[in-house]
């Protein structure tokens, strides 16, 4: 017990002087502190890549897909009614616009025409009837008839004195006559039963003489009205005909037989549009997609025959409402369909939306490829890129140098002495590997792409070829 507990104070005291005694004892309680001052002095920061802004060109590509379809698209229907006769056409052959791609029968309708074009010749012959007028030989039987009229009636209103002395040589004749028929037949008279015997008769007949002999007289020696009137009347009517003959027709006649050319030629105009309706023609440049209807079939005026696709096409693109601003007719397109990988069809904005879609708030946008060997077809898929906006001579630095700190954009630029400093940055277009940078950076100047999650305001860096 006693040399254990020798041991043990020998030990205390072995370790208390040699603390004592060492002359390194401060020294080495700030040897750690040095160390470490060396150790960061010799240690390189986060190792980080970088690149240089660069001057260059930059594009604004909008990417959208659709599919393409053909500008027009055209249901044939016949305008007139009847039997398909002959088919001119498959699906899938090439028309262009007039092209005949079916016939009707056309028999009804050719003698519909033929009809309406013989009611027209007659309407034109007589007007030409009508401008002719009457022929010459009418208008001189009308004033010979005239001629006549006139001079009866002037005979009878004027009676020189040999016709008056003849006329009562007549009548006194007459009247001598009927004195002694009057006189035979008083003889007879007492008989009874005379009115038979040749004395009556020849009484009666007297009687009859001078009767006209007395009409004549006083016609020829003083004629009434009465005896007038009949021969002015037929001198008026004879005058009405000769003017009839003359100018057989009035203005208005004429006006209404050019009426009945104006129906007629209508009538004629419709008939013949009747009968080409009977040929089925293709109504623009384009492609057959599809026939309804087989040689034989009955059809009508909404019968669909075919369906026809222009050669020009088009694809419709949905642009949200956010890039809307950055689309215009007339900017160029670049187009692309698996049918052909790798070819890059040009193509051209040709119309935007003046309105949104009410339900998914997109905005239809029309670009028209440039497809001069006709190989895009409607229905095909495509993907295009839109050219939005270029701009040249401007700074560039690669998409990953821009992040956002404290919802502001930043980049880490290179300082000279090794460290970084972080800069905000105005941008403008961007794709997908560059950003064009308005404001914050000069050409020149390199800035960090790749690290700066470890990155802090005036550290120094580790420059490394990648990360």
């Amino acid at each position: 017990m006693k040399k254990n507990l020798f041991i043990l104070t020998l030990l205390a005291t072995t370790i208390i002087f040699a603390t004592a005694c060492s002359p390194t004892a401060n020294p080495a309680e700030a040897a750690p502190a040095h160390q470490a001052e060396t150790a960061a002095a010799d240690h390189p920061g986060p190792p980080v890549a970088v690149a240089p802004v660069e001057v260059g060109s930059i594009s604004l590509l909008l990417n959208y897909s659709g599919n393409l379809q053909a500008q027009k698209e055209v249901h044939l229907v016949p305008k007139v009614a009847g039997e398909i006769t002959q088919l001119l056409v498959q699906p899938g052959d090439t028309v262009k616009k007039g092209d005949a791609i079916a016939m009707i029968d056309d028999e009804v309708y050719a003698l519909q025409l033929k009809q309406a074009q013989s009611v027209l010749d007659e309407a034109q012959l007589n007007l030409q009837k009508m401008q002719e007028g009457a022929r010459p030989e009418e208008i001189a039987a009308a004033r010979s008839a005239l001629a006549i009229t006139s001079a009866a009636l002037t005979d009878a209103e004027s009676i020189d004195d040999n016709e008056r002395t003849a006329a009562a040589l007549n009548l006194a004749n007459a009247r001598s006559a009927l004195q002694l028929a009057q006189a035979e037949y008083d003889k007879i008279a007492w008989a009874g039963q005379v009115s038979q015997t040749p004395q009556a008769l020849k009484l009666e007949q007297a009687t009859n003489a001078y009767e006209a002999s007395l009409a004549a007289y006083n016609l020829q020696t003083n004629p009434g009205e009465a005896q007038l009137a009949p021969l002015e009347g037929q001198l008026v009517q004879a005058q009405l005909n000769l003017a009839l003959a003359e100018e057989p027709f009035r203005p208005v006649d004429f006006e209404i037989v050019r009426a009945k050319i104006g129906q007629a030629k209508t009538a004629v105009e419709l008939a013949q549009l009747q009968l080409g309706y009977t040929v089925i023609k293709a109504p623009l440049d384009g492609v057959v997609a599809e026939l309804y209807v087989d040689e034989g079939d009955m059809v009508g005026n909404s019968t669909p025959v075919g369906l026809v696709l222009s050669s020009e096409i088009e694809v419709k693109l949905n642009i949200e409402e956010s890039r809307l601003a950055q689309i215009e007719t007339g900017q160029a397109v670049s187009l692309r369909v698996a049918a052909y990988p790798g070819v890059e069809f040009p193509a051209t904005v040709t119309n935007v939306a003046p309105h949104a879609d009410s339900n998914t708030h997109t905005f239809s946008v029309t670009v028209t490829p440039l497809d001069k060997e006709g190989q895009l077809r409607h229905g095909m898929f495509a993907d295009t890129t839109v050219l939005a906006a270029e701009k040249d001579n401007t700074r560039l630095v690669p998409v990953s140098a821009v992040v956002f700190v404290n919802d502001q954009t930043v980049v880490y630029a290179v300082t000279a002495d090794g460290t970084v400093e972080q800069r905000v940055v105005v941008t403008g277009l961007s794709n997908r590997n560059q950003v064009e940078i308005l404001s914050g950076v000069k050409a020149g100047e390199t800035v960090v792409t790749n690290g700066q999650a470890n990155l802090l305001d005036g550290i120094k860096i580790d420059v490394v070829p990648e990360l």
